[in-house]
């Protein structure tokens, strides 16, 4: 059986390379206090200026106090930070201190639940409210960007005054009902921490939320706060990397269709455009971790923008996760406006990657009326599974949601893959076990409620799964393209070719490819923009890709900003 998994696994990444993965090998290293001094007594420009010896030697001595006594380590890194403050923090060595004092105070003042909360007694703190700042009792645990180590991505971050800290929420049963969206590996918000000392033993902390405004009024000026945008991204996306929902999304997908849904690893903000990430077939929501991360470097993007990604076991017939992805965009719809949000909730823009882009397809086209053309009957009387009902209701019955105006199509197969028509796709389609309530259009009762078209849409001989569904010239995607897109809704391509077509150019060539989609399958009329990118299929991480996203979005908020 082991031999025959893996078999299986093997056929998937040929079928759909770089889809199983979120790319690079991503690494995070947590360091101890003492190897996070290491790593900032390297940084110092001039680590023998007399003047800052002894703030070293106090940082050497808070890191080593930092494991055994938090309380007295906590007093001596705001000492430090307090001293620090007599010279100017804007940059070079004493900005390095202040930041590496603070970072670390704050982080042993609030540290993870089981551990000892450091409580400095030689200091009264207080936390600054006002717009713009987080409350720190609102997470689970508080760390210092810089006591983490990224590897294989670019590191994005700003340099400024203050400490880069990762605010963690964790996922719980009852968080997840009072926050909507909070994805199943919690929260690692991105922040930075200021501290003064108005008085004489007063220590007044500031956590800055940085997707918010990177600007902060201290100390009599107004200044640029550092900021660490890459580390709290991969420490939530490391976590869904210890589940294997890609391959098994396809294999079992009955498994992970409770889990089907938008998730979000930021905190739901109401006054920003929501961006909304669908994945491709044996991937997740993780394989966006590229654009996601060159996203958040541009001040734009953060102060106007929220990133969402919909999961979904890309193993089910493709009608059940548009389906979900309908309720989901118009379950996040009513929570934005019930949380004051203003024209922003009406501003969202899809982004789908190869299968996610037909799921995303469904999205923008209007059904109505087209289940005269596939039963005999109205679909609330068919003889099928609640499920199955709620979906047909949901995608051929319901219009369109209005507030999607804007898509973006990466890699899209909008006719198909010759790839899927193979023995490999027929293999790989064989392996998944489509839940039985989800099989009922292929039992006898209910095709002969179907009409001709409604058989061949429904799959006839041929199994349900997300891969069968993507063979050339399906029945099904011919269907979709034949309904209309819903008028106000913009619609870009972004199309990679592997520069192995007839020809010596890359481009739209109809023999053009990028290994798994043709140009002739990815390319649609009518569409605002087109973009040739040098890539094989996993065209969404390619820089000339991410770069031509953010074009989109940022003429996205132009366009809707001058309404």
């Amino acid at each position: 059986m082991q031999f025959f998994r893996l078999i299986a696994a093997a056929c998937l990444l040929l079928l759909v390379p770089g889809l199983t993965g979120c790319g690079g090998g991503l690494e995070l290293t947590r360091w101890s206090a003492i190897q996070s001094y290491r790593s900032f007594e390297h940084s110092l420009e001039d680590p023998a200026r007399p003047a800052l010896q002894p703030l070293e030697a106090l940082l050497k001595k808070a890191a080593k106090l930092s494991r055994q006594n938090p309380d007295q380590a906590a007093n001596l890194y705001l000492e430090v930070a307090e001293r620090t403050l007599a010279h100017s923090i804007e940059k070079g060595d004493e900005a390095r201190i202040y930041r590496h004092a603070t970072g670390h105070a704050l982080a042993l003042m609030h540290p993870a639940k089981k551990k000892k909360a450091g409580k400095p007694t030689r200091y009264r703190i207080s936390y600054a409210q006002g717009k713009n700042l987080y409350n720190p009792g609102q997470f689970d645990s508080i760390t210092f960007a810089d006591a983490c180590k990224v590897k294989n991505i670019k590191l994005e971050a700003q340099e400024g005054i203050g400490a880069p800290m990762i605010c963690r929420i964790e996922h719980s049963a009852g968080r997840a009902k009072t926050h909507p969206f909070l994805h199943p590996v919690g929260i690692d918000a991105a922040a930075t921490a200021l501290v003064e000392f108005p008085t004489k033993g007063h220590a007044r902390i500031t956590l800055c939320d940085t997707s918010r405004s990177d600007q902060r009024y201290f100390r009599g000026a107004q200044r640029t706060l550092m900021a660490n945008f890459t580390t709290p991204l991969i420490s939530a996306t490391l976590r869904q990397q210890t589940s294997r929902l890609g391959w098994r999304g396809i294999r079992k997908p009955a498994e992970f269709i409770d889990e089907m849904g938008l998730y979000s690893i930021e905190i739901i903000d109401p006054m920003k455009t929501p961006v909304v990430f669908i994945h491709g077939l044996g991937s997740k929501p993780a394989t966006w971790i590229e654009p996601y991360n060159a996203l958040l470097a541009e001040k734009w993007f953060r102060e106007n923008f929220q990133v969402y990604g919909f999961y979904y076991p890309t193993g089910l017939p493709p009608m059940y996760p548009a389906a979900g992805l309908r309720q989901g965009l118009e379950e996040l719809h009513r929570e934005l406006l019930s949380r004051g949000a203003a024209d922003n909730a009406d501003r969202i823009v899809l982004v789908g990657h190869s299968l996610g882009g037909l799921i995303t397809s469904f999205q923008i086209r209007d059904f109505r009326g087209s289940s005269d053309e596939l039963f005999t009957t109205p679909i609330k009387d068919l003889p099928i599974s609640d499920s199955s009902r709620k979906a047909m209701h949901t995608m051929l019955e319901k219009a369109p949601p209005y507030f999607v105006k804007r898509v973006v199509f990466v890699a899209t197969p909008h006719r198909g893959s010759e790839l899927a028509n193979n023995w490999l796709g027929r293999f790989v389609s064989g392996l998944a076990q489509i839940p039985r309530d989800l099989l009922s259009f292929q039992i006898p009762e209910v095709r002969r409620v179907l009409t001709s078209l409604g058989r061949d849409l429904t799959g006839g001989l041929d199994p349900l799964t997300g891969v069968a569904r993507l063979k050339a010239e399906n029945p099904l995607l011919s269907f979709v393209l034949k309904q209309e897109i819903v008028e106000g809704t913009s619609y870009h391509s972004i199309i990679g070719d592997r520069g192995k077509g007839g020809g010596k150019q890359r481009g739209d060539k109809p023999e053009s490819s990028d290994g798994v989609v043709p140009y002739w399958s990815s390319h649609l009329d009518g569409a605002v923009s087109e973009k040739i990118v040098p890539s094989d299929h996993s065209a969404h991480r390619h820089p000339e890709a991410i770069a031509e996203l953010k074009r989109i979005l940022r003429e996205h908020l132009h366009l809707m900003s001058a309404k």
